[in-house]
């Protein structure tokens, strides 16, 4: 694959211009995600560059979220960000088909928590409360995405036949299975914070150790108010892009601006209202 590269003074870096060439590339030949890449080696001898050279600009269609690069096996382009607007109160299975893709999941584990079990996970759920903890692998098309660990009261998993079978089916959606059976989400609680991956979720998402996920913590409420559930999601970061629009609501005396969402109010503070869904949520 030869590609246009300018040498002269003054222009961009070359491996810039080689990642950006690539780019383009998978966009004009409409590469599909898991397409492979042509290899480093043929990229620097057909374009008479350095190996060092072609594996930086590989490196920037990394960190832009466009190509995965898998050890001893080549580079792989991504399937495009999954873009979320914030506040919505919709599942991943619901997101996931409004993009037009094909949601599903693995089951990692489920367990059940008699009420006040010394062991227990910490939860805003009172320590009187049976619960039911359900941890799923998130894929997109055959990808993995994301890891899932929902905590919901015990009466509740019964009331809508959330079993270890039931929720080990690929395409269980448990918002839907709480409509089915007349249960409405009508409030939640999400925070979000930057997080590397462990061992066991490197394992489970196909990575390697310490890469970047997105952490998402929700406490979603019914129109009573009663917490239905606490969800722990973690998320590729290179496969979800969160998208808040703001609005100017208020002046304050001294002129300045208080932003908020279009929907709902954006806090000042988000590190400690993160902190607090996951003291309540020990992982």
């Amino acid at each position: 694959m030869r590609v246009d590269l300018e040498h002269g003074r003054g222009e961009q870096p070359l491996y810039v211009q080689l990642a950006n060439a690539l780019q383009d590339f998978i966009a004009l030949e409409k590469l599909k995600p898991g397409d492979i890449l042509p290899s480093e080696n043929v990229l620097a001898t057909e374009n008479r560059l350095s190996r060092a050279t072609v594996i930086k600009a590989f490196d920037t269609l990394v960190d832009r979220g466009v190509v995965t690069r898998r050890q001893g096996k080549g580079t792989f382009v991504n399937a495009r960000p999954m873009e979320r607007q914030l506040p919505e109160l919709n599942s991943f299975s619901e997101h996931v088909h409004g993009l037009g893709l094909a949601p599903g999941s693995s089951l990692l584990s489920f367990e059940s928590i008699p009420a006040g079990a010394p062991d227990r996970p910490t939860s805003a759920f009172e320590p009187d409360e049976a619960l039911v903890v359900v941890e799923r692998l998130r894929t997109v098309g055959d990808e993995p995405v994301g890891i899932h660990r929902t905590l919901v009261p015990a009466d509740i998993a019964d009331a809508i036949g959330m079993t270890e079978q039931t929720t080990a089916r690929p395409d269980f959606s448990f918002y839907g299975a709480l409509r089915t059976n007349g249960i409405h989400l009508d409030s939640g609680e999400e925070s979000l914070r930057a997080i590397n991956a462990d061992a066991r979720d490197a394992e489970h998402l196909g990575v390697d150790e310490g890469v970047a996920l997105i952490e998402i913590v929700r406490a979603s409420r019914d129109a009573a108010g009663r917490l239905v559930e606490v969800v722990r999601a973690r998320y590729l970061g290179t496969q979800y892009l969160y998208h808040i629009t703001f609005a100017p609501s208020s002046h304050s005396p001294g002129g300045h601006n208080e932003e908020t969402t279009r929907s709902g109010a954006r806090t000042g503070g988000g590190l400690a209202a993160a902190q607090r869904l996951l003291e309540h949520d020990g992982r």
